[in-house]
């Protein structure tokens, strides 16, 4: 079974995901560089749904059975760095998981803003091509000083001790046996 994790990430934590990923799935590793990557016209780009697209990739999409896209989720959109990654490969993903490091937990999931809209969106996008999501919140390693405290909150970092000291690691496990168990 041969595993791409193709990925962006602009603080680090979905890049700190996708390596934890690639170790374990012994899966090669793919970082999505946006053509333009500049977080202003990223942000308006997602929200107005144009691309600029992303570089190309030495790596060819078709030889993979299995894709994990992992990235952020800015607004409960799907960002245009993911979706011209999706758009552009589409036709060739046979089977795709979505990993992402988000802000909104459990409680926000169902909101505007939250993962489960933008899992429905990657789903519409591929079809049956789309297997599962799961969403690594942030929430989960904010120690109790920071609660409601936004801007520290988007400071936090994901690590060997914060995410093995979380929740995060079981939902983490419990998605590492989803990826090898579908075929």
């Amino acid at each position: 079974m041969k595993i791409l994790i193709a990925y962006y990430s602009r603080t680090g934590n979905n890049k700190f995901i996708a390596k934890k990923l690639s170790a374990s799935l012994n899966a090669d590793l793919y970082e999505i560089i946006p053509r333009l990557n500049v977080f202003f016209f990223l942000i308006l780009s997602s929200l107005l749904k144009i691309s600029f697209g992303n570089k190309k990739t030495k790596h060819r999409i078709e030889t993979y059975d299995k894709i994990i896209l992992c990235g952020p989720i800015w607004m409960g959109q799907l960002i245009s760095p993911l979706f011209d990654f999706i758009k552009k490969n589409k036709n060739t993903i046979k089977a795709l998981y979505f990993a992402t490091c988000c802000g909104g937990g459990e409680s926000e999931k169902d909101s505007p803003f939250g993962y489960n809209g933008v899992f429905k969106k990657v789903k519409m996008l591929l079809n049956d091509s789309f297997i599962a999501g799961e969403a690594f919140s942030i929430d989960a390693i904010i120690p109790d000083e920071l609660k409601g405290k936004t801007d520290e909150i988007m400071k936090l970092k994901l690590s060997e001790e914060t995410f093995n000291n979380s929740t995060l690691l079981k939902k983490y496990d419990n998605f590492i046996q989803i990826v090898k168990k579908e075929s």
